[in-house]
């Protein structure tokens, strides 16, 4: 076999370089291209945001206590509280209280219990509302077997439901407000007037 002769004339060489396959970047179609960059991301960001945490659905529901208080933990929620609710209620199994360091944290926490959710959950599971989204002070979620509150520190002082949930409503100073005489003359006359 002869060598081909790859040198090419004068004017020409200056101008062009010869094709080598070695030295040209590979191009790879759409899919192909947008896995590489994704894993790039993950190699160069080194952080897997679900990393420790649990992406399997519970059994009592999508999260379990522990799942969701392990979640919470890793993404720096405050002052974690489980609270056990009765089943006599009907309401949820567990109240899960945490307070977030700024609105952004607050609103972040919210987000990010509800991405997981998604990914935890089966197709004839509902996703989670995030309640009060637009609010600085508190944002609650119903996740069917657990009720998340997430509060800025000012406003879980004010609300205090964890002596609300451990005392119940016998010992709840707004409870327990003397009746104003005119509402209680009100409602009389309303029951006098319909009956």
């Amino acid at each position: 076999t002869k060598e081909v002769n790859r040198s090419l004339p004068g004017v020409v060489s200056q101008r062009y370089k010869v094709f080598d396959e070695n030295q040209s970047p590979k191009i790879f179609d759409v899919d192909e291209e947008r896995a590489r960059v994704q894993e790039e991301e993950l190699e160069v960001s080194g952080h897997d945001p679900y990393e420790g945490i649990s992406l399997k659905r519970g059994t009592t529901g999508v999260f379990e206590i522990e799942d969701l208080v392990k979640l919470l933990q890793k993404e720096r929620g405050r002052d974690i509280l489980v609270c056990r609710v009765p089943p006599e209620l009907k309401y949820v199994d567990y109240l899960c209280i945490t307070t977030a360091l700024s609105v952004r944290h607050m609103r972040g926490l919210a987000e990010f219990v509800r991405k997981v959710y998604k990914i935890k959950k089966l197709p004839g599971d509902n996703i989670p509302k995030i309640e009060g989204v637009n609010c600085k002070d508190w944002i609650a979620m119903d996740m069917g077997n657990i009720a998340l509150h997430i509060f800025s520190a000012q406003s879980r002082r004010v609300y205090d439901l964890e002596s609300l949930w451990a005392v119940g409503p016998d010992f709840d100073p707004e409870c327990n407000k003397p009746v104003d005489p005119l509402l209680v003359m009100m409602e009389q006359h309303t029951n006098h007037l319909s009956g």
